[in-house]
């Protein structure tokens, strides 16, 4: 590892943190908790310019209906003044109107003073006008009599004619229709009007004023362009069609072809929704910007509804598009990211300047503190235990290492004499041990030669092995003290000394001569146990070290450890002929390995046993099959003899017995035909059972040829057969496919020959018969199993069921002669199999027998 200056010329690495990680060690949470300030400035402002621009849509809307109120006011009071002209003009001292000129005159001077109305009409009752004042694009005119027109039929004036005294009529404002079609340029147009009244209260007609829409509409866009330039204000109707609106083409949807999609609804569904609700004013947020509203009527009461019988509904909407809005939040972000880069670039720079001289402060103070480091961080890290000592033999320093070993805190051993850690008994020696030590320090082992031990602190002992080594210091001399626990290496040297014991042990107890001996041509005994000196008859172990190993000789006399070339490594289990030292003769088997020592030197360890008995029961049985080998030849014979001397007088036996029934039976009487007939029978039975008897001999005798069989085959043809052996009987057979097994094929077809006869045999009696063979799986290895729903038997015999010549059914009923199952049994006993049944009286059977496993598939 490159070693790093920390010298305060160098601080890049003071105190082993480098100087980049220190830098950013200030810089970060310095820049993160100005990111944060700048992010909640940020925040503050965004929400604070949100507010201050909800306050100036609130104003905008406060505006226009303050404008609303004023403008509307005023036409009211010139509404009234001109229905006062009227009464003023008629004294009513006579019936008939007074002379109207005077009436057009002062119209004419109104008109001309207020500039708001393009027409100024006074109608009589029946709608038909008596005088009209046209503005004429700023040069008012009285129409002449003869141009006056019939009104009667104008929904205005047929409303304002239903009006009481001091009522007024409002219309809509729309745009202005001429000879039924919309003039142009537009003209947007409202109808105030009210009933004229004479001095009398006498109805004389009524006087309708068409306002100049664009008037009250100029201001709202005065509004909106002068202080609140960003947002838009709109005036809707009630049905939230535009009469002034975001453009010129989005107005008057409700009147102008091709515009009737211009409406609020349709822009944005959302805040149509909340407009069009029950509150008369808000303010709200949607994904297309902030609304603010307020409903509002041309001459509204102190409800804030129109007073006129008519009432019309206006919306006003201060409108400030998202795009707007995040404009606004743009720019401020634009200029605190300005103030983050000034403030980051006066904290990095302020950051680098704390970081450069705190290192160099603490490289002063790491270049002090190293040594000690290194120091503490040695003996810290020491695997012994140090303890350093002062002249007073007061420990003034120790390493965890200590702490462990005694059971001490560091504190508890500090200022503390050295005879705290020796044992109790021990002490008053080790003070004069440390006042001789003191008068001549040299480094050296303590207490050469002898057994030394420490003290826990919770007083038990524990050995131990010290090395002392003077050092002078500022403070005085001082003595170190390594200190070494050797309890594990004692452990060790006890459990060796116990396994070398029981080991020595282990040999002098085994039966077994165990030896080492020389691999060179002295050929001695090196180590013998017990067992060997007394198999060899030597006086004791020393006297058969002394012998050579001579007596180690094969069957034809030669040494059995010869140094030839060709001498294996490894002698095992070589049966010989030996001696022992006082000349007895008797067999050993000997196993011997060749060995070599740390030096190269040879040697071979080795076990002899004593197979002299082995070898005479060996011998006994040699002797033995040569007697089993006369034995079976003996059976041989009287196989033979059985075969054909016992046949010859059974079968004369039979053919006379027959030759009298058929020469002459007419001379006998029935007793003697019942005689002969049972002589015959008895004869043709024993000659069954002495088949039967040869053919448990050959299965007994004969030699297994394995071959792979095919079981469910060989069982299919057993049943074809007994059905063609008895056609009248219905026989289910189930028998499971592709059973295949290892073994002798003749004497597996006489298994199933045997045990598929007994099922047909037993299941004679049954109207319905079922016989079936599978495999299911058994304990180890799969399992045969053939049952049939026939008679079954009794459990409780059946122990008896392979035994030669046992029946478990009379003969009368199911002929045999009881051998089937005990050679059944005999040939899976020679598959290395076993078998066994299970049955239930008036139920069926079921046999069950196994194979050995490399006999199965």
């Amino acid at each position: 590892m490159k070693a790093v200056d920390a010298s305060p010329d160098n601080p890049v690495h003071a105190g082993g943190i480098p100087f980049p990680r220190r830098f950013l060690a200030i810089w970060l949470p310095v820049v993160l908790v100005l990111a944060i300030v700048i992010w909640a400035f940020y925040a503050v402002q965004a929400k604070s310019a949100l507010a201050l621009q909800k306050a100036a849509e609130r104003e905008a809307i406060r505006l226009s209906i303050q404008t609303n109120l004023v403008e509307f006011a005023n036409i009211r009071s010139d509404l009234l003044y001109l229905a006062d002209q009227y009464a003023l003009l008629n004294d009513g001292t006579h019936a008939t109107p007074p002379a109207y000129a005077p009436l057009a005159a002062r119209y004419l001077a109104f008109a001309s003073r207020k500039t708001l109305y393009d027409q100024i009409r006074f109608l009589d009752e029946k709608g038909r006008e008596i005088v009209r004042v046209n503005w004429n694009n700023g040069h008012p005119e009285n129409v002449a009599p003869e141009n006056l027109q019939d009104k009667s039929s104008r929904y205005y004036v047929r409303e304002t004619l239903a009006l009481a005294q001091g009522e007024i009529y409002v219309s809509p404002l729309d745009l202005n229709i001429e000879h039924g079609a919309l003039e142009h340029p537009l003209k947007p147009m409202m109808r105030f009007g009210t009933p004229i009244f004479d001095r009398q209260g006498h109805r004389r007609g009524i006087i309708i004023l068409n306002y100049l829409g664009d008037n009250f509409l100029g201001h709202l866009r005065k509004i909106s362009s002068a202080e609140h330039a960003a947002s838009q204000l709109w005036l809707l109707n009630a049905a939230g069609y535009w009469m002034l609106g975001p453009d010129a083409e989005d107005e008057w949807g409700f009147m102008l072809p091709g515009r009737a999609d211009k409406r609020l609804a349709i822009r944005d569904p959302q805040a149509w929704k909340m407009i069009s609700g029950t509150a008369r004013e808000g303010q709200f947020l949607t994904d297309q910007g902030l609304y603010t509203y307020a409903t509002t009527t041309p001459l509204p009461g102190p409800d804030g509804v129109s007073d006129t019988p008519k009432r019309e509904r206006w919306i006003l909407v201060a409108y400030q598009p998202a795009a707007t809005l995040a404009a606004q939040n743009v720019a401020l972000s634009k200029r605190l990211w300005v103030v983050f880069a000034a403030l980051l670039l006066i904290f990095t720079v302020s950051a680098w300047a704390i970081a450069f001289y705190s290192m160099r402060r603490r490289a002063a103070e790491a270049s002090v503190g190293a040594s000690e480091a290194r120091f503490r961080a040695l003996l810290e890290s020491a695997p012994d235990a140090i303890v350093i000592v002062n002249r007073e033999g007061r420990i003034v320093l120790v390493n965890a290492q200590a702490e462990n070993y005694f059971g001490y805190a560091r504190d508890e051993l500090l200022q503390q004499p050295i005879e705290i850690l020796v044992p109790e008994s021990l002490r008053h020696r080790h003070e004069s041990h440390r006042a001789s030590f003191a008068s001549n320090p040299y480094t050296r082992p303590m207490g050469e030669g002898m057994e030394l031990f420490g003290r826990r602190k919770d007083g038990s002992a524990f050995p131990l092995e010290i090395s002392l080594s003077p050092l002078d210091t500022p403070q005085g001399k001082v003595v170190t003290a390594i200190i070494r626990d050797i309890s594990a290496r004692k452990q060790a040297e006890r459990q060796r000394l116990e396994a070398q014991a029981r080991y020595q042990d282990l040999m002098n107890n085994l039966p077994v001569g165990v030896f080492r001996k020389t691999a060179g041509p002295e050929r001695r005994f090196l180590e013998v146990n017990p067992a060997l000196v007394n198999m060899l008859e030597a006086d004791s172990a020393e006297a058969l070290l002394a012998h050579p190993v001579a007596i180690f000789q094969t069957a034809s006399g030669q040494p059995l450890f010869s140094e030839s070339a060709g001498q294996p490594n490894t002698i095992v289990d070589e049966e010989i002929e030996l001696h022992t030292l006082k000349g007895r003769p008797f067999y050993g088997a000997v196993t011997a390995t060749l060995k070599r020592d740390a030096n190269g030197l040879a040697y071979y360890d080795g076990i002899v046993e004593d197979i002299t008995r082995r070898k005479e029961i060996e011998q006994q049985l040699k002797s033995r099959s040569i007697e089993l080998e006369a034995i079976n030849q003996e059976l041989e014979a009287f196989s033979y003899s059985v075969s054909h001397d016992l046949r010859a007088p059974l079968r004369a036996i039979d053919g006379f017995s027959h030759i009298l029934l058929n020469d002459y039976a007419d001379k006998l009487d029935e007793t003697g035909r019942d005689r002969l007939g049972r002589v015959r029978r008895a004869a043709q039975h024993m000659g069954t059972l002495i088949d039967d008897l040869l053919k448990l001999s050959r299965v007994t005798r004969t030699e297994l040829k394995r071959e792979q069989v095919d079981m469910s085959a060989l069982a299919n043809e057993i049943a074809a057969d007994l059905c063609k052996q008895t056609p009248d009987r219905t026989v289910q057979f189930t028998i499971a496919p592709n059973l295949l097994a290892q073994g002798d094929k003749g004497l597996l077809r006489i298994v199933l020959d045997n045990l598929l006869g007994n099922a047909w045999k037993f299941t004679g009696s049954r109207s319905e018969t079922r016989i079936g063979m599978a495999r299911v799986a058994g304990p180890g290895h799969p399992t045969y199993v053939i049952s049939d729903n026939g008679v079954g038997f009794d459990m409780t015999y059946a122990n008896k069921l392979f035994g030669v010549f046992q029946r478990l059914h009379d003969a009368s009923e199911f002929p045999g002669t009881g051998i089937g199952l005990a050679t059944v049994q005999r040939i899976i006993h020679k598959h290395g199999g076993t078998i066994w049944a299970e049955s239930t009286v008036g139920e069926g059977t079921r046999f069950y027998f196994t194979l050995e496993p490399e006999m199965t598939s």
